[in-house]
């Protein structure tokens, strides 16, 4: 368990964009499970079952009313059973040839297939939306923003503060492990400051609170590791949340 949170921020004082964002909240159609579906890489990563998108897609038919059904039961809040399928097994994978150390090698998280679906049809909806939640400073994981806005933004700055008749400070912060640190109690109060829906909210709870993690160490799975904090990496919905979550801390400075 994390412990309590000793200081907390003022988010009304932060003048965050709020928006009225009901319409993430929408009822899942057959036609959207399926077109995202078909937009999941086909053979990349299968899920702890061993199954990749390519089985979802040619078993459609056999398999779409109860897929229909588990998405039902989370649209209205049921997470009953959700503990079970939300599980991910970690691996590692050598970056070159003779890797020791742990440093030579890459971790991959293998999501199950209908979390990685539900995930995926999340950020499809919150895609449309992020823009006009995240600042200009913020350019990556935004549709149609470029990772290379920032180097020139860094570039105009360094410059502008080189040209001044006074000492200056450009501060550069390390938030290389961030992404595992959030707390959830803090990103759920980011949400609901933003506009998101009780529903949304709760989407985003139950996935964090039954999510597990499996490490593989010589082909065999260890026991589940219960996360308390922190967002799971390799999901299309983790990197929108993390930048949700910077915007209020971008405006302390």
């Amino acid at each position: 368990m994390t412990s309590p949170r000793q200081l907390r921020l003022n988010l009304d004082a932060l003048d965050l964009p709020m928006r009225d964002l009901g319409g993430l909240e929408r009822t899942f159609t057959e036609e959207e499970i399926l077109q995202t579906i078909k937009f999941v890489p086909l053979d990349k990563a299968p899920g702890p079952d061993g199954f990749t998108t390519r089985f979802y897609v040619s078993c459609w038919p056999i398999i779409k009313d109860d897929l229909f059904t588990a998405f039902s039961m989370f649209h209205h809040g049921d997470m009953r059973g959700l503990a079970s399928i939300n599980k991910a097994l970690v691996t590692l994978l050598p970056k070159r040839d003779g890797a020791e150390e742990l440093r030579d090698f890459r971790h991959v998280s293998f999501m199950h297939g209908v979390i990685k679906i539900f995930d995926k049809i999340l950020a499809c909806r919150l895609a449309h939306e992020l823009p006009n939640l995240i600042g200009p400073h913020q350019s990556v994981f935004v549709k149609g923003r470029s990772l290379h806005h920032n180097f020139m933004l860094e570039q105009s700055m360094a410059r502008r503060l080189h040209a001044l008749k006074h000492p200056t400070i450009m501060l550069k912060l390390d938030i290389s492990k961030a992404f595992g640190t959030i707390q959830w109690a803090f990103l759920l109060e980011v949400l609901q400051r933003m506009g998101f829906g009780r529903m949304w909210t709760n989407w985003m709870a139950g996935l964090l609170a039954t999510s597990s993690t499996h490490v593989m160490v010589n082909g065999t799975p260890s026991a589940p590791i219960h996360s308390c904090k922190g967002l799971r990496q390799g999901g299309p919905l983790s990197p929108m949340l993390f930048i949700i979550i910077m915007e209020p801390l971008q405006k302390l400075f």
